[in-house]
Parts: C-alpha cells; sequence; structure tokens
C-alpha cells in the first residue's frame, strides 16, 4: 500500500500511472493536492490564480519568514485539534530549512500538476483522508473533487482537521488508514518468495 500526503499523493497518482500498479494493492491520498489547483479557462474550479502564485512566490524570495507567517500557523493543523507549539514550530522550521529554489519549485509544479485524467486511470482501491478545515489544500477542491475521480474510493473527513491532520489527530488518522489497509486483498506471492505488494509506511 502507497500513502502519500498533500503533494505526496500526486506523487502516489503519477507513480502508479508511470510504473503500474501491479505491486501496489491500494492507496492513502492524505490532505490531496490533486486534481488540478491552478484556475485556468479549462479548470474554473481551480482555487489559484496565475497571478496569485506568482505573488506568493515572490513573497518566498523576499521574505520566507513572511510567507510561512501567512500560510503555516496554528490553522495549519485546524481549530479543532491543537498540537504543542513545539510541534508547530518544527513544522515551520522545515520551510527555512529547505533551499529557497526548491521551495520555489515543489510550489509551482504543486500548482501547475494536472492530475484530473491521471486520477480517472487509478484501478486499485483508494482512500481519500482529510480535514474540513485544510486551507492550504482546501477539501472543496482537493479531497472532495479528487473522490469523485477516482474510479474506487472512500472519503473520510475528519471535523476541524487542518492540512496537519496526520500530526494533530493521529489516533484517528492511523485507525482509519489501518481500517482501509484490512479492506484490501491478501498480498499475493510470487515464484521468488517476495510479496507482491508494496508498503507506503
Amino acid at each position: 500500500m502507497l500513502v502519500g500526503h498533500s503533494m505526496g499523493a500526486a506523487e502516489v497518482v503519477r507513480s502508479l500511472t508511470r510504473r503500474g500498479d501491479e505491486r501496489v494493492k491500494g492507496v492513502v491520498l492524505s490532505a490531496p493536492t490533486t486534481p488540478f489547483l491552478l484556475r485556468t479557462d479549462e479548470n474554473p474550479e481551480g482555487p489559484v490564480q496565475a497571478a496569485t502564485a506568482e505573488a506568493a512566490r515572490a513573497v518566498m524570495c523576499r521574505d520566507i519568514g513572511a510567507f510561512v507567517e501567512g500560510t503555516s500557523g496554528a490553522e495549519w493543523f485546524g481549530p479543532g485539534h491543537p498540537v504543542s507549539a513545539g510541534l508547530s514550530d518544527w513544522t515551520r522550521r522545515q520551510f527555512f530549512d529547505t533551499p529557497l529554489q526548491v521551495l520555489l519549485s515543489t510550489n509551482e509544479t504543486c500548482i501547475e500538476a494536472d492530475l484530473r485524467e491521471e486520477l480517472t486511470a487509478i484501478t486499485v482501491p483508494a482512500l481519500v483522508i482529510q480535514g474540513d478545515a485544510d486551507r492550504s489544500a482546501p477539501i472543496e477542491y482537493t479531497g472532495y473533487r479528487t473522490h469523485g475521480l477516482l474510479p474506487d474510493s472512500r472519503l473520510v473527513v475528519i471535523d476541524g482537521a487542518g492540512h496537519g491532520l496526520c500530526m494533530s489527530d493521529p489516533d484517528r488518522y492511523n485507525k482509519e488508514i489501518l481500517a482501509f489497509a484490512n479492506t484490501l486483498p491478501m498480498r499475493a506471492s510470487r515464484a521468488d518468495g517476495h510479496s507482491a505488494s508494496v508498503s507506503g509506511f
């Protein structure tokens, strides 16, 4: 089973459409940025306008601290799931520790990647899990749409949770993933004795 959080969910989708799903029994898309964040004429549902994205990257270049303050505050975890100041600070520190060019390229790719068609090609069972207070990837533009495009998926919405739901509500989060994993077919064994599935944990 493959598990991907945030932009990692897009990487899971891309991995399956590029490499196939022969060794994968199911996927978990956690607070996904899929299917397509950029607003275009043929994607009017996209929540991010090109000018807004460019302005955000300009702030990154000028003052990464200002960008972090505006995007990774307490709201990142959601009003219904407070976390310690230490965990919040550690999360924010990752932005400062990442090279600026990596942040810029990651942001651009995250917003401009169009995985709508690829999602419809995913045939293994999928779990989409997200908080309804996700400000980084609002669920109405991401989780709900992703769930609707997947041929075989289950949607779990955690009330009051933000983008960092895997850290703010780990008990519920892990419970839902394990419950989903238990619904997947048993792993087949190949002639060489190795398991025919991949773990994302």
